[in-house]
């Protein structure tokens, strides 16, 4: 079984980050590392502002024990952070692994903003620590925020050829998958080619509506498929499909309901039934 560290928060009331990743990986036959970048009482949108707890003590210690136990990992996903200091430990921590599989989800934004809390210092560090990924996974608003455009820009083929453009210009060489693409009636996933900077892309029917936690979905779904060595465009494909099957199981919930994350049981039971 391979095992793969996660370093994201841990929200401790529903299915987002943390939460949601560990049944994921679980289905998959993928054994959890967690490293959680901080414990929240509620996600950061829709409670107000969450009772934060630091973990940035408890994770060096943690990881130190394993380094001592030799415990190996065949890759490393990263998710929301929250805090520029830790940003640095984990930049630490991904050289000194270097593994192969370095998923990097720069959890900052979403409808055209920044999430509370986090500043223009926040987005820099996490555009230096991309430079480590070789995949990146930013939704529309986050990789403008990578890029240095206007987040409330609007999606055309010419403004995404020329954001990873930026990218590349800013030292990410890490393959990019942009998740979340809205468009008329439809919700798409980009993703570059398994050779060239050219894009394929993904497309869904758009449910109206706002869903919490499908970049973290996203994102461990499509790692735990990588650390299992699945080809780069079937673990995008399983993502995608995976996380089409929550945001429709979780559809019929209303605003107040959907705020406590996706429900899981279809996508699991569809991801389970590749390990019988």
């Amino acid at each position: 079984m391979k095992t793969l560290m996660i370093a994201e928060d841990l929200t401790a009331l529903g299915q987002i980050s943390l939460a949601n990743a560990l049944g994921v990986l679980q289905a998959q036959s993928v054994r959890p590392a967690m490293l959680p970048t901080a414990l929240l009482s509620t996600q950061s949108e829709g409670f107000g502002t969450p009772v934060a707890l630091s973990t940035e003590e408890w994770l060096e210690i943690a990881l130190a024990q394993w380094l001592d136990m030799g415990e190996e990992f065949a890759g490393i996903l990263i998710g929301y952070v929250g805090q520029t200091a830790l940003i640095d430990k984990l930049s630490v921590i991904i050289d000194h692994f270097a593994l192969p599989v370095t998923v990097i989800d720069p959890v900052m934004g979403d409808r055209g903003s920044l999430y509370p809390g986090l500043d223009e210092d926040y987005v820099v560090a996490v555009r230096q620590l991309c430079q480590k990924a070789t995949v990146i996974t930013p939704n529309w608003t986050e990789l403008c925020l990578l890029a240095g455009y206007d987040p409330t820009s609007e999606c055309t083929q010419e403004l995404l050829d020329t954001m990873v453009e930026q990218l590349r210009q800013e030292g990410i060489s890490a393959r990019v998958i942009v998740t979340g693409i809205l468009g008329q009636g439809t919700s798409s996933t980009a993703y570059q080619a398994e050779n060239d900077d050219q894009f394929n892309w993904l497309m869904a029917p758009r449910i109206p509506g706002h869903f919490y936690g499908t970049g973290d979905l996203f994102s461990a779904i499509l790692a735990s498929q990588l650390v299992k060595d699945v080809p780069f465009e079937r673990a995008i494909q399983v993502a995608h499909e995976g996380l089409r099957l929550a945001i429709v199981q979780t559809a019929p919930f209303d605003e107040d309901q959907r705020r406590y994350g996706l429900q899981l049981s279809h996508l699991l039971a569809y991801l389970t039934s590749f390990e019988a």
